[in-house]
């Protein structure tokens, strides 16, 4: 009988939408299964410690991002396969993973009819990220949705509601704002080295960040290296330009003022001392003035599809979508 644990976080933007235990029991009633809501943080990692000690088979999320980046710190290289359940707001692993437009019975009937694989994960200053980080202008947004969330009455709701769209109208709010700054960083690497100006360096695990921007379009979770995006504009007018091309679909590799290279690893240092936060999975997942990044290949079993590239083909002209 499967031993089958269920993270389930009722405050994600759809953790309380639906009866997850009724659904999930239903489809999994021949399982030994045990459902977890932890009441803080510090539960929440106890809780992982302790499916690992009793040797679950399989781990469900049921939540966003956020849920699957605490899960995977405790994951990494364990023999646990790992089923992700999109209950948050942008899902964007989920949806690399390719079960963010299935039903939600097709997702939780993958534990018995589908056959999980490895994936590569990124380590940054020893924390693990499953998705897409950096430093700058998206990880500002980041911090802004989270803090959006503890202090604005009615902004979970209105997540629940919007869904990834909520990230849409605040990228589009801060470009109009242009309340975004540029950093000085030091970047080394067998494929770069040199200092740079940049409002945006991105560390990319997957092609899409926040439902909808295609910032890394042919990288993948399983192919041993992760993927660097820098973008160089230094013309604020430019840079924005750049985002609303990236932000409809067009290839990032067509602006001759991005830079977009795969490594395995790389070390990001602050050019001028300054403290740097690095946002990754939707959380801040260190505050440096250095950054080491390296991949950890085949570290996490999953369900889901295969990640396959976006098809280039798929877009017209400059690469903007027909």
């Amino acid at each position: 009988m499967q031993k089958i644990r269920v993270f389930l976080n009722e405050h994600a933007s759809q953790g309380a939408e639906r009866d997850w235990k009724k659904l999930i029991r239903q489809r999994l009633f021949r399982s030994d299964l045990e459902f977890i809501t932890p009441r803080s943080h510090a539960e929440f990692m106890q809780e992982i410690d302790r499916a690992t000690r009793d040797k679950i088979d399989i781990i469900i999320s049921v939540g966003g991002d956020g849920t699957i980046h605490g899960l995977i710190q405790k994951l990494a290289d364990k023999k646990i396969s790992f089923l992700v359940v999109p209950a948050g707001t942008a899902n964007d692993f989920a949806r690399s993973l390719g079960v963010s437009n299935m039903r939600v019975h097709e997702i939780i009937s993958a534990v018995r009819e589908g056959t999980p694989t490895p994936i590569d994960l990124i380590d940054i200053n020893g924390t693990l990220m499953a998705t897409n980080g950096g430093i700058g202008f998206i990880a500002d947004i980041a911090a802004n949705v989270n803090r959006y969330r503890k202090t604005v009455p009615g902004f979970r709701k209105l997540m629940s509601i919007a869904k990834q769209e909520t990230y849409g109208a605040i990228l589009v709010s801060t470009i109009l704002s242009k309340k975004f700054e540029y950093f000085n960083i030091k970047v080394e690497c067998d494929q770069f080295q040199s200092v740079i100006r940049t409002p945006l360096l991105m560390i990319n695990n997957q092609p899409m960040i926040a439902a909808n921007f295609p910032v890394a379009p042919t990288t993948k979770h399983d192919d041993g290296t992760f993927n660097v995006t820098i973008f160089l504009h230094q013309k604020p007018a430019d840079f924005i330009t750049s985002i609303i091309r990236v932000r409809r679909g067009i290839n990032p590799e067509n602006d001759p003022f991005i830079l977009s290279f795969e490594t395995t690893k790389i070390k990001l240092e602050s050019a001028d001392g300054k403290e740097l936060n690095f946002m990754g999975d939707g959380e801040q997942l260190a505050k440096s003035s250095t950054f080491d990044v390296s991949i950890r290949p085949k570290a996490l079993t999953v369900f889901g599809e295969t990640v396959k590239a976006i098809n280039l083909s798929d877009y017209s002209g400059e690469g903007e979508k027909s």
